[in-house]
């Protein structure tokens, strides 16, 4: 047994010894997930329960000092929320001013009728990858989600597969892009050209999106068109996608906020993010300028300000009789965490199997498993980054575990470095399930059931991973 301390279990990968205790902690692994979804899916426990009892279970199953297995659950709730706590607040904050004030609804009118239904998806992906780029997944769905929803009252489809695009997008940016942090360590370890691994990850990264947004999603449509014929045969209710009902009650008062102006909002976090992350490129290291635009790029100080503006430039627009009188912008900002509680304590409990799954050595055992297959050197990039992402769920811990694994021999591998990168950032993306924090916060923000999620979410995820590394085998054959 092993020392408890701080870090109770940080072995190294070894692929030369698997031993009989790596596939009984492989076993414990697959034991859990298989817990996960009997509590929530068959016996209807609330996700963050299920979570916690899961975690918990793992920790006590893999041998865990029984001391230490509380302490990990903790710290992998604090490394969730302290990533993710003030953003999603910040985020929340800025979708209700944009649905409150009518931003939202220009922008997805002026989505629907510009571009049609036909079109729309493929302007949401656009949009996607442009917010994508500079900002975490988190916060970019945060930011788009009013216009999801807009745009799906308006064409009268279920936000999920409207928002198909935008999830493909948001993703896969997260996993190929840098200045996205885990792409960039990859990027630096795999001693990668930055600008080409910024180019050929556009191109593969929109390819692939374009596989997993707009066509999945078309086909996805096209299952839910037919199940709304057979409810029309049948006489039974429709379903649609945002009930008329729920949207806001113009007030007679100021008019809407503009496209423009609600784009505007939106852009300017990720404008000042984007700035933070090429202040080095820009300005003298160390100086005034460069100090100031690296505090402006932290994505906290980024969506503090952006929601400062927010508040001046459509606060003075809100369109709802409920938010009225001179306290009336407290009131909407202490309305906007309502929403959020709930995938908050989700997100924690996710944070805590992480913990867990990390500090049992889970990961080194299945890496250690995976490394001693022998296959091409991109796809064993995928594969090592797939196991760990399937196991553990977080993609960034999944592309920094494979990056750090593979370094020391990426340079003998006989492939182009950008290309380990994309590999690696494709296997990161692999099968999003239960015990990724990302699954909770769209099932959250979607309204969706484990069942649903896993249909929709989970396959947008799957084949952004597979379509991405078919695409970067050929780019790679393409550039010898």
């Amino acid at each position: 047994m092993h020392a408890t301390s701080s870090v109770w279990n940080n072995l190294p990968v070894n692929p030369a010894t698997a031993t009989a205790h790596d596939w009984y902690l492989l076993a414990c692994v697959a034991g859990t997930v298989l817990l996960l979804l009997f509590l929530v899916v068959k016996l209807k426990l609330h996700a963050a329960l299920g979570l916690t009892v899961a975690a918990l279970g793992l920790g006590v199953a893999a041998g865990m000092p029984l001391k230490q297995v509380p302490l990990s659950f903790t710290g992998g709730v604090g490394t969730m929320m302290g990533h993710i706590a003030i953003i999603l607040g910040m985020g929340a904050i800025l979708g209700q001013l944009l649905a409150s004030s009518g931003g939202a609804a220009s922008l997805g009118k002026a989505l629907v009728e510009g571009c049609g239904p036909r079109g729309l998806p493929w302007a949401l992906l656009g949009l996607s990858l442009l917010v994508g780029m500079p900002v975490f997944f988190e916060v970019g769905l945060v930011l788009l989600m009013p216009i999801i929803v807009e745009a799906a009252r308006r064409s009268r489809r279920p936000p999920i597969l409207v928002g198909l695009p935008v999830l493909a997008g948001l993703s896969i940016t997260h996993g190929l892009l840098p200045p996205h942090p885990s792409s960039m360590l990859a990027a630096t370890v795999f001693h990668a050209d930055l600008g080409r691994t910024i180019l050929w990850g556009l191109v593969a990264g929109a390819l692939s999106a374009a596989l997993a947004g707009p066509v999945t999603g078309w086909f996805l449509m096209r299952r839910w068109e037919r199940q709304q014929a057979r409810l029309i045969e049948s006489g039974a209710p429709q379903e649609i996608g945002v009930p008329e009902q729920e949207c806001l009650k113009p007030a007679s008062g100021p008019a809407p906020a503009g496209a423009l102006r609600a784009l505007v909002v939106i852009l300017l976090p990720i404008t000042l993010i984007c700035a933070g992350s090429w202040a080095d490129a820009t300005s003298a290291p160390g100086g005034i300028a460069n100090q100031v635009l690296h505090l402006l790029g932290y994505p906290d100080v980024a969506m503090l300000l952006a929601v400062l503006v927010a508040l001046g430039t459509l606060g003075t627009r809100i369109q709802t009789t409920l938010y009225s009188g001179p306290d009336r912008l407290r009131r909407l900002t202490a309305d906007a965490f309502v929403p959020i509680a709930g995938v908050l304590v989700i997100l924690s409990a996710a944070g805590g199997l992480s913990g867990v799954l990390r500090d049992s050595g889970a990961a080194q055992a299945t890496v250690g498993l995976a490394l001693g297959a022998h296959m091409p050197p991109l796809v064993l990039a995928w594969v090592l980054a797939a196991v760990v992402r399937v196991c553990m769920g977080s993609s960034t811990v999944a592309m920094a575990v494979a990056s750090g694994v593979l370094a020391p021999v990426a340079g003998h591998m006989g492939v182009r470095p950008e290309m380990l990168v994309l590999a690696t950032g494709c296997g990161s993306l692999l099968l999003s399930h239960v015990n990724d924090s990302g699954f909770w916060l769209v099932g959250s923000l979607f309204k969706m059931d484990v069942k649903g999620t896993l249909a929709t979410w989970s396959v947008v995820e799957t084949v952004l991973s597979v379509s991405g590394l078919g695409i970067t085998l050929l780019l790679a054959a393409a550039l010898r």
